[in-house]
């Protein structure tokens, strides 16, 4: 049966038993031309009525709805109950029969709207895929079908069985034949590209996932002394640094969680905050006691003689015997912020146990494949899923360049973002040198100049350099003053900026690197 939107763009589905029924209907054949539709891409404000609708099957003469109920279900005293996977129990009035009804009579009202002339059958069917229901007054046997309907041949049957009960109900003929002007008017809903907004949770859900996995490699070896954990931008390396210090303190251990930037070392200050990590910037802990374990996040950026001597009094035994773990991205990040020094890093690696982070954990494929065509840059696996496309703009001046992110702006808000989870990131040296500063959202407050993402105003996004949003991430990114990308340095200040978002990239480029991109190697290609 054809699958409105297709089965692989469905992304992370918060309903086990919801994915397991549609698997089940992209594979069933009812013999006739049939099309059904998933609600799952339906934004959660938009067509409320709709949104409630699990399920629609589409015949030349049938509309059927279908309602899906996993988990454990009840009734007692006119109340119906649900628990679900994590036993947690919901009590509610309205039973599933009573949803899948008011979902069609809604259905058949919106579609009798656009099409008068409609003459077709309407009905809804309860799936219940983890328990079978007792016999009720409240509904036929052909409304219904449980766990044993969980096949492809037991569902096709019970679609067969539902749509016969509902035109014996009927009690007259259809004319029918009009499945081809039902999906015309079904489909724009149902097959919508979904706002960032709505994507945005499937994909958080996802990133979570990935990050956990990721962490079974620290496990692993966690009872060495001394490790190197190293990975691409996005790999989870703070993630996993703030969980080695967690368990490394549990078991009794003073552990110190430190790196170079500020900003940086108040996220992760909240981030370890009752578990007894001691936390803060390294320009923050002068005169601190050494700890039991240091735990180094976003480490290239302290290879330099004074910082290593400085980490080497904060933990007993020093560099040579003490216990530490280094979290890093040497190949790419080095030089952004702080001073990377190679000889000194190696010398570290050869007396640790080497730890290498194999997946993108933050980035969606989009953007990880365009990072890769312009930096060459190694992110990793990109296991994240499919994201919005990520979008360049071209202009010739720093003028063009605000006009372009105020009509940015204007898309996001449409898109139902709010512009908190916005980082708009300047390649330049100060903020305030951004061509940003120029933008009508900078003078009207819409953007401002405050780097530190635990200030989140709704409604306002933050103007950052690439060294101070370095190590921490945002849903969506702006990235303006893309200016020269040959030198090294621009690139590695590329390659950072590039993958901070967590959902969306947009991208305004000078005609100079643009033209910069188009003289490049076939390898680096912009769509």
């Amino acid at each position: 049966m054809r699958m409105i939107p297709a089965p692989e763009t469905f992304g992370c589905i918060d309903s086990v038993a919801e994915l397991r029924v549609a698997k089940l209907l992209a594979q069933a054949d009812l013999g006739v031309p049939t099309t059904c539709l998933y609600s799952l891409r339906l934004p959660i404000h938009e067509y409320k009525r709709m949104s409630e609708v699990d399920f629609v099957v589409v015949w030349d003469d049938t509309v059927l709805v279908i309602e899906v109920k996993g988990g454990r279900i009840g009734r007692r005293d006119g109340l119906w109950t649900f628990t679900d996977r994590y036993g947690q129990t919901y009590e509610k009035r309205e039973g599933p029969f009573e949803q899948a009804a008011s979902g069609m009579f809604a259905l058949q009202r919106r579609l009798m709207d656009r099409l008068p002339h409609l003459d077709v059958a309407f009905g809804s069917l309860v799936l219940t895929p983890d328990q079978e229901l007792d016999r009720d007054l409240e509904w036929e046997p052909r409304q219904h079908a449980g766990p044993r309907a969980m096949s492809v041949r037991a569902l096709e049957q019970a679609l067969r069985r539902a749509r016969s009960f509902w035109h014996e109900r009927l009690g007259h003929p259809v004319r029918g034949g009009a499945r081809k002007e039902l999906l015309t008017v079904l489909r724009p809903d149902f097959d919508r590209v979904p706002s960032l907004a709505a994507r945005a949770a499937g994909l958080e859900q996802e990133y979570v996932q990935l990050a956990e996995r990721q962490y079974d490699l620290i496990i692993g070896v966690e009872n060495n002394k001394r490790i190197v954990c190293t990975g691409g931008a996005g790999s989870g390396k703070t993630l996993l640094a703030v969980e080695t210090a967690r368990r490394a303190a549990a078991s009794g251990d003073k552990v110190l969680l430190t790196c170079r930037s500020p900003l940086l070392a108040g996220v992760l200050r909240d981030a370890v905050a009752g578990s007894g990590v001691i936390c803060g910037a390294l320009a923050e802990l002068q005169g601190a006691s050494s700890a039991d374990v240091l735990v180094v996040d976003e480490a290239q950026d302290l290879m330099d003689v004074d910082a290593l001597l400085q980490l080497d009094d904060l933990v007993q035994g020093g560099w040579s015997t003490g216990r530490w773990r280094i979290f890093c991205d040497p190949n790419n990040q080095a030089n952004v912020d702080g001073t990377f020094d190679r000889q000194a890093y190696d010398e570290l690696a050869a007396n640790a146990v080497p730890i290498d982070l194999p997946y993108n954990c933050r980035n969606t494929s989009p953007v990880v494949l365009q990072t890769q065509l312009l930096t060459g840059a190694d992110l990793g696996v990109a296991r994240a899923g499919a994201g919005p496309v990520v979008e360049y703009k071209r202009h010739d001046d720093d003028q063009g360049a605000a006009r372009l992110l105020d009509t940015q702006f204007s898309r996001l808000r449409q898109q139902d973002v709010d512009l908190a989870d916005v980082a708009v990131v300047t390649l330049r040296d100060r903020v305030e040198d951004s061509a940003a500063v120029n933008s009508k959202a900078f003078r009207t407050g819409l953007l401002t100049n405050r780097p530190d993402p635990r200030t989140k105003q709704s409604g306002t996004a933050r103007l950052v350099t690439s060294a101070q949003i370095k190590g921490l991430e945002a849903a969506h990114v702006c990235l303006v003053d893309v200016e020269e990308i040959t030198e090294p340095a621009r690139l590695a200040r590329l390659y950072v900026a590039m993958t901070r978002p967590r959902i969306s990239l947009w991208v305004a480029i000078s005609e100079t690197a643009w033209q910069q991109l188009e003289q490049g190697s076939s390898e680096r290609t912009i769509p």
